[in-house]
């Protein structure tokens, strides 16, 4: 019998559930990060490209998950 252990990584079927682009809240819950983390990265030019549309931010799931691959550590 095998038992299965709870990923807590994010999950690929919840970043789909969200459509092709994601608020920043929506990022945040996905990366179960705070929106200020999300924000800092905006500012220091390090989390993933995102779109201005008026005053919102919105990010494409091609885009974070093309940030996720790069940042995965080969290690």
């Amino acid at each position: 019998m095998s038992t299965s252990v709870p990923s807590t990584a994010p999950s690929a079927r919840l970043i789909e559930s969200f459509g092709d682009y994601l608020t920043v809240d929506e990022l945040a819950e996905y990366l179960q990060l705070s929106r200020e983390t999300i924000y800092h990265w905006r500012l220091e030019g390090t989390g993933p490209k995102a779109t201005k549309l008026g005053k919102q931010l919105r990010y494409s799931r091609a885009n974070v998950e093309a940030w996720l691959r790069s940042r995965t550590d080969r290690r």
